[in-house]
């Protein structure tokens, strides 16, 4: 049976909510009426995307990368539970140096998990975003990722990132196995956590990406669809696995890249 609505009661956390698929993900909520934390490392974007939303919205600027940060994160919320986490947050490749997108993108949502584990209400959920890249990369990764399971043990990996675009696939293949080693602790509580892995997203990240990497235009081409995605397409799907449609919904991660993955398959 269909659980209660988790999201009429507690707050919606959207993570890189100042552009992109977070402003996305925090109007498309923002418009169901729910009451959210948005959190941003730039603090006068963050502010101008939240003025653009109606209801009850509170933000959080701040690095996520900073060890403090959940600490900020969960003062914030005071007495209220959480709804739902939609953690867009997170570097590309052409963003950073392999230690920070690894610091970024896995070690920090870590340490994220960590700290709203313990407020998640019953029926709430977790979305947090992979990509494409880590069904790329398949298993290639797991073993020295198995090893890697606390945000101290992150930089280790390293070792297996010699460029940006490598480190940012064995982080968001790191994603998806976190919400595989999660789901009994989050389940345990009534809660769900799940990642999405998005394909190429029609946003200025991914924008920058297709501009200054050729193989992003050539992935779009061989798809099924031919197109990138909107973001208000992905953010659809992150709301929906926060709902109650999706109770029973957990532990796995759900591909929305419009036949990418399948095209490479083809074309291989």
């Amino acid at each position: 049976m269909a659980q209660a609505d988790p999201l009429s009661v507690g707050v919606t956390i959207v993570t890189g909510a100042a552009s992109g698929m977070g402003a996305a993900a925090a109007q498309l909520m923002s418009g169901a009426g729910r009451r959210l934390l948005l959190c941003d490392l730039n603090a006068d974007r963050l502010a101008e995307s939240a003025g653009r939303l109606e209801g009850r919205i509170d933000t959080l600027a701040g690095d996520i990368a900073d060890p403090g940060f959940p600490g900020q994160l969960v003062a914030a919320l005071g007495d209220q539970p959480i709804a739902a986490l939609i953690h867009c947050a997170g570097l590309s490749p052409t963003m950073a140096e392999p230690a920070r997108i690894l610091e970024v993108n896995l070690a920090a949502t870590m340490r994220l998990v960590d700290a709203v584990r313990p407020r998640m209400a019953e029926g709430a959920a977790a979305v947090l975003f992979a990509s494409m890249a880590a069904h790329q990369v398949g298993t290639m990764f797991d073993e020295p990722l198995s090893k890697a399971t606390t945000p101290e043990a992150v930089a280790a990996l390293l070792a297996c990132s010699p460029n940006s675009g490598m480190a940012y696939s064995v982080s968001k293949r790191g994603v998806q196995l976190l919400v595989q080693r999660e789901a009994g602790a989050f389940g345990q509580r009534g809660a769900r956590i799940v990642s999405i892995s998005p394909g190429v997203i029609d946003t200025p990240m991914g924008r920058q990406e297709m501009a200054e990497q050729p193989i992003m235009q050539a992935l779009v081409e061989r798809s099924g669809l031919k197109r990138p995605a909107l973001p208000e397409e992905v953010a659809a799907i992150a709301a929906f696995l926060c709902s109650p449609a999706t109770s029973f919904v957990t532990g796995t991660d759900v591909l929305v890249d419009g036949g990418a993955v399948a095209g490479m398959a083809g074309a291989a």
